[in-house]
């Protein structure tokens, strides 16, 4: 075999976000900074996480742009965490995660069930958003890479 012919290591946005939000409390962090719980201790109850463990996270976050520190109390010094841009763009993958676990992990009734605020109970999709539908295996593909194809996927 050639090494032209060996696949290089795909340089991947999902690999670089990963670096930023793939471990075990970064998304629960983030889920409960989305639920409205701001406080580092009801993160560390919330999360589980231990609390010099999610200390290194949040800072870990707020270097990344995910989320920012605001100070509520100067005696003691205290902070709560809020969600950025970045972070609110986060909102769909945390459904969709929610949503997969809730079908993929073997629990016989729901964890979380949310309501949109049309009343309906609230099950993600993901669309395209030019024609707006759903987006199905086989009906994309990654353009100008070479690695892979997508196509039947």
């Amino acid at each position: 075999m050639s090494p032209e012919s060996i696949p290089s290591p795909r340089d991947c946005s999902l690999t670089d976000a990963l670096e930023v939000l793939g471990d075990r409390y970064s998304l629960p962090v983030l889920r409960e900074l989305l639920y409205g719980f701001h406080r580092f201790s009801d993160l560390a109850k919330l999360t589980g996480a231990p609390r010099t463990l999610l200390t290194g996270r949040l800072r870990r976050l707020e270097e990344a742009g995910v989320i920012v520190r605001r100070q509520y109390s100067q005696h003691p010094v205290r902070f709560e965490y809020h969600l950025t841009q970045a972070g609110v763009d986060l909102i769909p993958v945390i459904l969709t995660l929610t949503e997969w676990g809730e079908r993929h992990t073997g629990h016989d009734k729901p964890k979380t069930v949310f309501q949109h605020s049309c009343g309906a109970e609230l099950h993600p999709l993901l669309t395209c958003s030019c024609c707006h539908r759903e987006i199905r295996p086989g009906e994309f593909e990654v353009a100008g890479d070479t690695h892979t194809p997508v196509a039947g996927a």
